[in-house]
């Protein structure tokens, strides 16, 4: 049950978008005109008796029953963009907007625009506005423009924030689609292998406790020592044994003699030891 909820504020959250300034300044000009529009009927009355002439009671509407029949569509729509005013300076800068909201903002001006529409066909093709602004006298003019500009300004209006709706609309549909359907991006066939994540319980147990291996802050640095490699002899090329060879005989000489008395000497002898001669 605890996960369907959660779902669900997930999927609520990703509806909603902000407003932004462009639906700030749709809805107060919006208000502006289609209060200007509501209070043509008294401001007309007003005008009319301090430039004619001629007074009168009443412009339009001689009660206040008539005024709401003939200027209720233009009242609504003056609280509809007060509202939405304050609703977007809001959420300007937070996600606070969803769809029901777009939905009303889309409609309601939408209803306004076809109803505003009508009328104004009805006062400019099946009326007398053009035989009333070229034939007529000045008060006949002043009353068919204001009764023209009661229908246009509501008009104008409802279409500013029908427009602020479609674009609150867009950006929702926008970001529905940036999340619930992404585009996964083609990785080559060479690309290697994406590294699995862990949760930090499994990195707590998975990398071991280092703080007994650590080097104090006191400790001299110790010189590392070099390693001196064994030399690895050179190969020579193989010494061939000595072949053995047959032994020669040796010469046996005769005994010298001594050459002035002839008797035979020594071996090494340098003198004749008969004669004394020097051999």
């Amino acid at each position: 049950m605890k996960g369907l909820i959660k779902m669900a504020k997930k999927i609520y959250t990703k509806k909603l978008t902000y407003a932004g300034m462009s639906l700030c300044l749709l809805s107060f000009f919006a208000f502006i005109l289609s209060t200007a529009g509501a209070l043509a009927d008294p401001v007309g009355k007003l005008v009319y008796n301090n430039v004619f002439t001629n007074k009168i009671d009443f412009l339009f509407t001689p009660d206040i029953f008539a005024y709401v029949n003939t200027y209720g569509l233009s009242c609504a729509l003056a609280i509809f963009s007060l509202v939405a005013f304050f609703t977007s300076a809001r959420a300007k800068g937070k996600k606070k907007l969803d769809g029901a909201f777009a939905g009303f903002l889309i409609l309601f001006p939408l209803v306004v625009m076809i109803t505003k529409g009508i009328m104004i066909y009805y006062v400019t093709v099946k009326g007398h506005f053009s035989n009333a602004i070229t034939m007529g006298y000045d008060n006949d003019k002043f009353r068919v423009a204001l009764s023209l500009a009661d229908d246009v300004l509501p008009f104008i209006a409802a279409f500013l924030l029908f427009i602020g709706g479609l674009v609150i609309a867009g950006r929702l549909m926008g970001e529905d689609f940036a999340v619930e359907i992404p585009v996964a991006a083609k990785t080559p066939d060479n690309a290697p292998a994406p590294i699995p994540m862990t949760t930090p319980q499994e990195q707590s147990f998975a990398q071991p406790d280092m703080s007994q291996f650590r080097k104090p802050d006191n400790a001299e640095p110790v010189m590392s020592q070099s390693v001196v490699e064994p030399e690895i002899p050179q190969q020579t090329e193989p010494i061939e044994p000595p072949t053995e060879t047959a032994e020669q005989p040796v010469e046996q000489t005769s005994p010298e003699k001594c050459p002035h008395c002839g008797s035979e000497l020594k071996s090494g002898a340098k003198f004749c030891s008969v004669c004394g001669n020097k051999v």
